[in-house]
């Protein structure tokens, strides 16, 4: 892998985790939409995509599985009664990781192949 392959599929990586994270909203839609554009950015051959997607969805998944891992942490310290609810919690970040992983890595495969028979460069 060259060296500007390697910088393009770095800032696909980057560029789907920070799309994953704003558009959370979005729910599943938005991984995919983050994946289609990783995989735009990545360009080239369906692997490429594929594996920016799978890393950027992996890595936002556990950011904000992390982060709701933490904020119920928090809350369940202040409120006595959803104690309970911290070892669920602990499956969050695994559960979330595992969807925006799969749905991001479909969508770089697509992504990909749209820059390729649309000849999008970046």
């Amino acid at each position: 892998m060259s060296k500007g392959n390697a910088g393009r599929l770095l800032l696909a990586i980057v560029a789907g985790i920070v799309l994953k994270i704003f558009l959370v909203p979005l729910y599943s839609f938005g991984d995919m939409i983050a994946g289609i554009i990783a995989g735009i950015i990545a360009g080239g051959e369906p692997w490429r995509g594929a594996a920016a997607g799978l890393i950027a969805g992996s890595i936002g998944g556990i950011i904000l599985g992390l982060l709701i891992l933490v904020l119920g942490s928090a809350l369940s310290t202040l409120f006595w009664f959803l104690k309970f609810l911290t070892p669920v919690l602990a499956l969050i970040p695994i559960i979330l990781s595992l969807k925006a992983a799969f749905l991001m890595t479909i969508g770089g495969i697509v992504g990909s192949i749209i820059a390729k028979y649309l000849r999008i460069s970046f």
